[in-house]
């Protein structure tokens, strides 16, 4: 095709025919094109908007900004490489190790309750001595007068004081006491029966369902001596050195969303453990049991080859001679299924951390979106087929053993709604009696580092909310126990 420039330096003769202009197209990545086609991301980011807003109000509007800024991460240090002087040098940098962190904060929150309980029993002998007073002023009688005053003294006074038993907690199931209720002016705990809180925004499942669920609340965290995890304080946006490769030649820390460590801490790992991950690509919480020295056996597992390629490749780079120290040993054991239909000998500890709408990338990567208009279907799937991996996975637990639910999802249906459509399961199908452990108070421990959600949000777990100041998660979890 020729141009208009060229016909005009055509002879006159030829320029009587019709000349037909056409009009190129722009080129697909041109500004005009880019603005007028709808993304998956600006599809996640109108949906979020629209339901968030209803769970959330005017929070929503922070977490949002979080959700869009700079996603934060902690230092997992790695204990088959250098791992003391790995710990200095994160040290020197100006990290702190949240171990030590939340051992602090415990310590603070037990001298808190101690102080607040040696008050409140001085109020009552300052009332009662106010009483005495009052009495004093009237025509003495013979009691009064009777009266050795000088038993009135503080000590004495204490030791025939009335303690208020309503507010002391059974130290056999509260390392951390009952600091929750410090300053809350409620007259009933609610650990120790069945109790279900009602939620407006839970449609996904019958909110009226009839089920005994036992709730019973957890006042510590147990924080392995061993795993040593560095990030920086609230409001400090540094970030961590790319890993480098130490005398062992495997990296010396691994990079993960602080919100990622806190469903690993909720398993309460022990010595000799055994764990199954049941969706663990790309495998940081697999290594994160592992650093903590005391699983016997790790199974980590995922759907597709692809995604346990993920996981060895993790391993590879961070465990020392993976193959020969690890998988030959049967330390750490790599499966390909499809984690709805395991069917195995029972574990101790078992993490299901589902496929999700994965809020934080569904927001930032076009890529492998789950709000692409070819992936509908799975996505309102989505509930159903990880209330089915949960169920598997209450299914091969030990008796007395712990299964922890998570997401890296802020929505109240791939949430609490998984664990109540799940919990309804196993009540209407099964004989198990499962426990939810609700860990409030024991994550007191953890604000001095993370933004929770509140917990009349929550039903039966525990929400990591990103903001400007701390931008960890989303992250949800819950911690379930089977009892037979």
């Amino acid at each position: 095709m020729i141009s208009f420039r060229d016909v005009l330096k055509l002879p006159k003769v030829y320029k009587t025919f019709v000349i037909a202009q056409t009009r190129e197209k722009h080129r697909p990545d041109h500004w005009s094109v880019v603005r007028k086609k709808v993304h998956p991301i600006h599809k996640a980011l109108d949906h979020f908007d629209d339901f968030y807003n209803q769970v959330f109000g005017k929070k929503w509007k922070e977490i949002r900004t979080g959700l869009l800024g700079k996603q934060k991460y902690v230092a997992v240090v790695n204990n088959y490489s250098d791992s003391s002087s790995i710990c200095k040098k994160l040290e020197y940098g100006g990290a702190l190790n949240i171990r030590k962190l939340f051992n602090l904060e415990k310590d603070y929150i037990e001298e808190r309750y101690t102080e607040s309980k040696r008050l409140r029993n001085l109020l009552k002998i300052w009332e009662k001595e106010k009483k005495l007073g009052n009495n004093a002023n009237e025509a003495p009688n013979e009691e009064v007068e009777n009266t050795n005053f000088e038993n009135l003294s503080l000590e004495n006074s204490l030791k025939g004081a009335e303690i208020d038993s309503d507010r002391i907690i059974d130290v056999r199931y509260a390392s951390t006491s009952e600091v929750l209720q410090e300053f809350v002016p409620a007259t009933e705990l609610k650990g120790k029966e069945d109790f279900i809180p009602e939620s407006s925004h839970y449609e996904y499942y019958d909110a009226n369902t009839n089920i005994t669920v036992k709730i019973e609340r957890e006042f510590d965290i147990h924080f392995p001596e061993n795993l040593n995890v560095y990030s920086y304080e609230i409001e400090n946006d540094s970030s961590f050195k790319s890993p480098q490769v130490g005398s062992t030649e495997v990296f010396d820390y691994y990079l993960m969303d602080g919100g990622s460590i806190l469903p690993v801490l909720a398993l309460d790992l022990r010595p000799n453990d055994t764990f199954l991950d049941m969706c663990a690509a790309p495998g940081g919480k697999s290594l994160l049991a592992l650093q903590t020295l005391y699983p016997s056996l790790v199974t980590s597992n995922d759907c597709s080859k692809s995604r346990v390629d993920r996981i060895y490749n993790v391993f590879n780079q961070f465990l020392f001679d993976f193959d020969k120290n690890f998988l030959k040993t049967n330390k750490v054991m790599l499966s390909q299924n499809d984690g709805r239909f395991i069917k195995c000998d029972p574990y101790d500890k078992i993490l299901v951390d589902v496929p999700c709408t994965t809020d934080r990338h569904s927001l930032k990567e076009n890529d492998n979106n789950i709000f692409k208009p070819s992936r509908i279907k799975e996505r309102l799937k989505l509930p159903e087929f990880q209330s089915e991996l949960l169920f598997n996975a209450l299914c091969l637990v030990k008796k007395g053993g712990i299964v922890v639910y998570s997401t890296c999802s802020l929505s109240p249906i791939q949430n609490d709604g998984v664990i109540h459509m799940t919990l309804k399961k196993i009540w209407e199908e099964t004989k198990m009696e499962i426990i939810v452990k609700d860990l409030t108070p024991a994550l007191l421990q953890a604000r001095c580092l993370y933004q929770l959600a509140s917990p009349k949000l929550m039903k039966y777990g525990h929400l990591v909310l990103p903001c400007n100041a701390q931008n960890f998660g989303p992250t949800y979890f819950c911690k379930l126990q089977r009892i037979n």
